[in-house]
């Protein structure tokens, strides 16, 4: 027995348009900065050493102190990776002892608002998983 096409297709029936999708231009240049942002700040550690170095311009060693938990050698890329992406300058100091120091750009210090709703949020997502003392006395 056969069946026809025709007899399973109902009102209800999704069947994708002969169309392509077409998306509005906003709607793909708001999806491609957002996944810019989110390509930088997906990498472990980018979040933390641009706001680190909020404060102002920082050696090597002063970064890696402020960031204890993460290997010289990570951080050495971390910081490689901002300064292509136009996040950190790199500046080397001439000397007899040679001084490198990294300092945000305007589009790094762009990050500051950002950290700062991070942080907002993250303070109501911790709120929110600490136990109620009210309904803990109900209980008992």
């Amino acid at each position: 027995m056969r069946l026809l096409f025709s007899k399973l297709l109902t009102p209800y029936t999704f069947l994708p348009s002969a169309k392509p999708h077409t998306a509005k231009v906003s709607e793909d240049r708001l999806c491609a900065t957002y996944l810019a942002a989110l390509d930088v700040l997906a990498k472990p550690w980018n979040g933390m050493i641009i706001r680190v170095l909020e404060g102002g311009p920082l050696r090597f060693s002063e970064v890696a102190a402020q960031v204890p938990a993460i290997a010289d050698r990570m951080l050495a890329a971390r910081l490689k990776e901002l300064e292509s992406r136009s996040l950190v300058v790199r500046k080397v100091d001439p000397g007899p002892p040679v001084r490198v120091s990294y300092e945000l750009t305007a589009a790094g210090r762009g990050f500051t608002d950002v950290a700062n709703a991070i942080e907002r949020w993250g303070k109501v997502l911790v709120d929110a998983q600490k136990p109620r003392a009210s309904s803990r006395r109900a209980r008992i």
